[in-house]
């Protein structure tokens, strides 16, 4: 029997750079074909094409956006869901700000409104800590960079030392894992490069879905 290897990818997370890259080197990226990806550097550390994996992918609508926008969205879950990946959504939701008293930009009465995404590190650590309980895998790999998912990183050590759980960032010059990295007992964390990134994109036409970041 191979390892049991889970996935848990912090959609947003990633899409930041990925929309950035894409941005300023003029290469799709965003059409990021998560399995193939994930295929190709599981079976690159384990030497071996035997294992299971579970691929989980956290993300939300963002509602408060275009049309457009939120139609680009649901199209990629499409392909994620057709790949494989089990998706898992939260929510945005509105929070009202005032501004400070120095800004020159606003009233300082002057309501500023910002949507912030709900739920998806709660979502995260929860299916973490839940597939350790339950004994669902031996290494896991956590696809962000947020620091907000230490405590639960390093409670599942904690309670389950003999479980991996190896961190990865999203592609970029400059790291900030080094608390999850600790809390994760290894020495080191995953680096996806950009290379590779950009060798894993679904075809432009996916089982009927079109790239919606297609670059001509």
């Amino acid at each position: 029997m191979g390892k049991r290897i889970l996935v848990l990818i912090d959609g947003f997370n990633y899409y930041h750079k990925l929309a950035n890259y894409q941005k300023y080197q003029n290469v799709c990226v965003k059409w990021l074909d998560y399995m193939s990806l994930l295929k190709s550097a599981v079976e690159s550390s384990l030497k071996t094409d035997t294992y299971d994996m579970e691929v989980i992918f956290f993300s939300a609508i963002a509602k408060h956006r275009s049309l457009e926008s939120q139609s680009r969205h649901r199209t990629y879950i499409k392909a994620l869901k057709t790949s494989g990946i089990k998706v898992i959504l939260g929510e945005f939701k509105e929070k009202s700000i005032y501004p400070c008293r120095d800004c020159k930009q606003k009233r300082p009465d002057e309501k500023i409104i910002k949507h912030e995404e709900k739920h998806t590190d709660v979502n995260v650590a929860i299916t973490l800590l839940e597939k350790a309980m339950t004994n669902n895998f031996d290494i896991a790999y956590l696809l962000s960079e947020d620091n907000d998912y230490v405590p639960v990183v390093k409670r599942v050590k904690e309670l389950f030392p003999e479980k991996e759980i190896i961190i990865c960032p999203p592609p970029q010059k400059n790291y900030s894992v080094h608390s999850l990295v600790s809390a994760s007992g290894e020495t080191d964390f995953y680096r996806f490069r950009w290379k590779q990134i950009k060798h894993f994109q679904f075809p432009d036409e996916y089982e009927g879905l079109t790239n919606p970041w297609k670059i001509s």
